[in-house]
């Protein structure tokens, strides 16, 4: 899941460009400096999306977001290492509560990996509660984690 030179946040960059045009919403928090974090996310149709053809390593990912119909997902919230601890997370977080709201949406879900701890309890101090869990498929990935997490919140 690494980009060019096995770096994650090229292939990051690279994947929202992409996502630009098929109706995903992103927030990148920049005060002057350049890039500091980013946020991803879309809503969710009615309809769980198909997983015929899909890569075996996206496959539980959504198998989790199809538990979730008519949701807003938050798909990528992530702060530079630089910029972690000054509040940039609970920021991006409540601009996504904010815009699922207005856009009609009961609740707002998430997947994350089990490892990412301070991510989960970011999410958890944001009213985000653990409703299942999908073992990771890792191919040639080699990041931490053996599970992906669905956490929702009511809205």
């Amino acid at each position: 899941m690494a980009g060019t030179n096995g770096d994650p946040w090229e292939q990051g960059r690279h994947q929202q460009f992409e996502q630009i045009e098929s109706g995903w919403n992103i927030v990148v928090l920049d005060q002057g400096s350049g890039v500091e974090a980013v946020m991803m996310g879309q809503p969710h149709g009615a309809e769980p999306a198909s997983l015929e053809g899909v890569d075996a390593e996206w496959v539980p990912l959504m198998e989790l977001e199809n538990l979730v119909p008519e949701a807003w997902c938050l798909n990528v919230i992530a702060t530079l290492p630089a910029y972690r601890g000054l509040g940039h997370g609970a920021r991006l977080m409540a601009q996504a509560q904010s815009m699922a709201r207005a856009g009609g949406h009961s609740r707002i879900a998430l997947v994350v990996s089990d490892a990412s701890i301070p991510a989960i309890r970011l999410y958890e101090r944001s009213g985000f509660e653990e409703i299942a869990r999908r073992p990771m498929f890792k191919g040639d990935w080699k990041g931490p984690g053996q599970d992906w997490v669905l956490m929702v919140k009511s809205l």
